[in-house]
């Protein structure tokens, strides 16, 4: 479980990463703008229009960086941990903007008040995730929408930087983890390892049995972060099936429009997960 030390240490984690680019942005370097994702918007856009989600409706975003996706939809919120990136969103797009500093496990809204939730490249970075998970399904509305697009699947060694780190400064674990790292990230291997736990968990949908949200927890290496050049999922906290999320949502009776029958979720690789409350 999580406790209040590494949760401190989380927070200062994503801050100090937001101060990063603060610092830049402040020498008049842009660096926010590595960030801006079009396509992102895009697809935040297509799925409004499809649900016709109304203007007046409540929009949520969780891990929503600098607010950068703020322009989707007319009643848009934020929601993001790091104090550093909610306070350069506000210097970005100015004041008004309505980003929020908030932990997404415990997020500050009602029950039942959401229509549409979404997030990008953010659940990876929460440790305790399930608590997170929890949270959509208290704020979000009967029949409500949630798009949900983190990092699946994040390898266990970017944490360690093994694909980076010299042979000679591993431990002999380490060393066997680095050597077989071609062989662990090849698709056909990681499907063998994913095959057990989609079997079990559509055995349990099919009985139906609880389903827990599986993942593995990580544990990044900040240290690391500074002698290394800095790497997708190194900060990420969590690895996890894009099919146990999909499994977690269907046995707590919601709906999983992106991926209705057997078959595309047993064989989902990554890409959005698209979840509808009960109506």
């Amino acid at each position: 479980m999580t406790g209040p030390g590494q949760d401190v240490e989380t927070k200062h984690i994503f801050s100090e990463a937001y101060r990063i680019v603060a610092d830049y942005h402040s020498h008049g370097i842009d660096a926010y703008k590595n960030e801006l994702r079009p396509g992102e918007l895009a697809s935040v856009r297509r799925e409004l229009a499809a649900w016709r989600i109304a203007p007046e409706a409540k929009v949520v975003e969780i891990g929503c960086g600098l607010g950068h996706l703020h322009t989707c939809h007319p009643n848009w919120q934020g929601f993001e941990y790091a104090d550093t990136a909610v306070a350069l969103g506000k210097t970005t797009y100015g004041e008004t903007l309505n980003i929020v500093e908030a932990d997404a496990r415990n997020l500050p809204l009602e029950p039942n008040s959401v229509d549409f939730l979404f997030t990008f490249d953010a659940l990876e970075h929460i440790p305790n995730v399930e608590q997170a998970f929890a949270e959509i399904e208290r704020i979000m509305k009967p029949g409500g929408i949630a798009m949900l697009v983190p990092a699946w699947n994040c390898r266990s060694w970017t944490v360690k930087k093994l694909q980076m780190r010299p042979y000679a400064e591993l431990t002999p674990s380490e060393k066997i983890g680095k050597f077989l790292i071609p062989l662990r990230d090849h698709i056909a291997f990681r499907l063998l390892c994913n095959l057990p736990g989609r079997a079990l968990r559509e055995l349990r949908l099919l009985f139906g049995a609880a389903v827990p949200l599986d993942y593995t927890p990580l544990t990044p290496d900040t240290t690391l972060w500074y002698r290394y050049d800095r790497g997708a999922d190194d900060d990420a906290f969590i690895s996890m099936d894009a099919h146990a999320a999909i499994a977690y949502f269907r046995a707590r009776g919601w709906q999983t429009p992106s991926h209705p029958t057997f078959w595309k979720r047993f064989s989902v690789r990554s890409g959005p997960v698209v979840v509808r409350k009960p109506a």
